[in-house]
């Protein structure tokens, strides 16, 4: 029997698996293009398992691993699209094969335990996919960038809430029919959104892969205002005063806020400004620039060589050792330790 239900996951899977196919074919047209196409092909794996009676088909085994996956390629992709210096490695391999080892093999270990566990799996793979959208969207410089963790959290919250609710409002069979097609029809949003999105039908994403560098910032002055490129060129001076000079980012609490409002300038236009004009894409790659150089700086002057690395590290506004040692290490290509024997020896 045909149902709305059916046709709506039917229909889903197929614009998952036209995305998927679309995103694999064009992948050098963005650095997700590849991931966000296996993911596509992923989801509409599961969406069509979704549709069928579930029972134990020899065949459908292939969409099973296929679609077991999923939860690991989003994972992968949120990091693609958002983390400046993802690259995948072997590690997304390993992560992306947990899920189909634990449904192949996991009936031989875990017994009555292996749905449990995947489905423990799949939940931690999706926390940390949100844990990735939510972490650095105060720091994020690249405003289409900022309004995609906007619209995803929407779009997550709108699936999982909706399906929440439906499982806690309705009860008995007939309730369930309902929640299915609620489910389906949420699903079919997100597939409808996702392909709109990574096909850039809409402008909301752009080209999130490059800093539009060179374009003002300023709006539209009175006459007799300094003209937009002057106004920024002062504010780019008033910014690097700030920076180079006050050193402002060895403050207690220091962010993006507290800079806005030394600069008396609103966030957004403080974002675009750094963005646009300096070429950063995250605030705090910004900023540790600045905190490098001066811890840099310590380290090679012969008159602090009995300075502890903690005490230069938290002068130059690093919270922790650890954060300060790993950004160090990315930055010079060794350790601050390393560095100062260095620059002992070559003086």
């Amino acid at each position: 029997m045909v149902t709305l239900d059916l046709v709506l996951r039917i229909g889903t899977a197929a614009i998952f698996l036209v995305t998927g196919v679309i995103l694999v074919r064009d992948r050098w047209r963005a650095r997700s293009g590849p991931i966000a196409g296996l993911l596509a092909l992923s989801i509409a794996a599961d969406t069509a398992l979704s549709a069928t009676a579930g029972g134990p088909s020899p065949w459908l085994w292939p969409l099973r691993i296929i679609a077991s996956g999923t939860s690991a390629l989003l994972w992968i992709w949120t990091g693609a699209v958002f983390v400046d210096q993802f690259r995948p490695s072997w590690r997304d391999g390993l992560a992306w094969c947990v899920l189909p080892v634990i449904v192949l093999f996991g009936g031989y270990v875990l017994g009555a335990w292996t749905e449990l566990t995947a489905r423990g799996v799949a939940l931690l793979f999706i926390g940390l996919a949100l844990w990735r959208v939510l972490a650095e969207l105060r720091d994020d410089l690249v405003e289409r960038r900022r309004r995609l963790r906007v619209v995803l959290m929407l779009l997550g919250l709108l699936y999982a809430g909706g399906t929440v609710l439906a499982g806690a409002v309705d009860r008995g069979h007939a309730a369930n029919a309902r929640t299915h097609t609620l489910e389906a029809a949420a699903l079919a949003v997100l597939a409808v959104a996702f392909a709109l999105l990574t096909q850039r039908a809409i402008p909301l994403l752009g080209d999130p892969e490059t800093a539009e560098t060179g374009k003002s910032v300023a709006g539209a002055s009175a006459d007799g205002a300094p003209a937009p490129e002057d106004q920024d060129e002062l504010l780019l001076g008033q910014l690097r005063r700030l920076m180079g000079t006050d050193r402002i980012y060895r403050g207690e609490g220091f962010g993006l806020a507290s800079l806005a409002a030394a600069m008396q300038m609103p966030e957004y236009r403080l974002r675009q400004l750094i963005n646009q004009r300096l070429g950063h894409r995250n605030f705090t790659s910004f900023v540790n620039e600045y905190r490098l150089a001066d811890a840099q700086a310590a380290l090679a002057d012969p008159g602090q060589a009995a300075v502890p690395i903690l005490t230069i590290a938290l002068d130059a506004g690093f919270q922790s050792i650890g954060p300060f040692n790993r950004a160090f290490k990315a930055h010079t290509g060794m350790t601050p330790t390393a560095y100062r024997r260095q620059a002992k020896t070559s003086n």
